[in-house]
């Protein structure tokens, strides 16, 4: 399976397009573990009966949700204020912050208490998105600095993407129980990213049809 590729923000009008496809390629990213994750079925389950459609399913339910945000969210892009647009970048990206890290924090305790067998895995993990947090949370308040924050998330998603895709390939290699722990946390991700998005499309939604003063 191929990884979505993501270019960096070039620093014109095009930026804001590629900022909200950067958004919703979260949700691809973090989808690759779960579309590529071998669970241990439930008893008498044939694995091989399963989980082709499980994947199958994944994969048409995450693309789906990709076009069709991306196409409502294609209408928001043009908003009169772009101060507003700024403001609501810095927004999101501290809510998705704030979000990971708790993110982080639970995994580690689950790991810990629940699932040592994954601490490798997750240690690898949490090093990369921890450091996107450090870069969300820079709060920049000059126009130039806000693109450079922009560029900055496009490569903490990019992270993601990478770390999703090298977590899939080791899935094989471990235990039933180290399987259905990378499975929880996938999941938890994939509703963090679906969370943000929805939050950034309302957010937009609320600007365009907000009357200009």
């Amino acid at each position: 399976m191929s990884i979505l590729r993501i270019s960096r923000f070039p620093v014109d009008q095009g930026e804001n397009t590629n900022a909200m496809k950067c958004l919703l390629a979260i949700i691809l990213g973090v989808a690759f573990i779960a579309v590529e994750s071998k669970v241990v079925p439930a008893s008498g389950d044939d694995p091989q009966e399963t989980q082709p459609l499980q994947i199958s399913d994944h994969i048409r339910e995450a693309q789906n949700l990709i076009n069709n945000l991306g196409a409502q969210i294609q209408q928001q892009l043009n908003l009169p204020n772009q101060e507003e647009l700024v403001n609501t970048f810095k927004e999101q990206s501290s809510n998705l912050a704030t979000n990971v890290q708790a993110y982080i924090r639970n995994i580690t305790d689950e790991v810990k208490n629940k699932t040592p067998e994954l601490e490798t895995l997750w240690t690898n993990v949490k090093t990369r998105l921890s450091e996107m947090v450090d870069k969300l949370n820079v709060n920049p308040e000059t126009t130039e600095q806000v693109n450079q924050l922009r560029s900055t998330f496009q490569e903490g998603i990019q992270t993601l993407v990478t770390e999703s895709e090298n977590a899939a390939k080791s899935i094989s290699e471990n235990s039933a129980i180290v399987q259905e722990g990378i499975a929880k946390m996938t999941k938890q991700a994939i509703d963090i990213a679906v969370e943000a998005s929805q939050n950034l499309k309302n957010q937009l939604t609320q600007h365009a049809t907000t009357p200009q003063a």
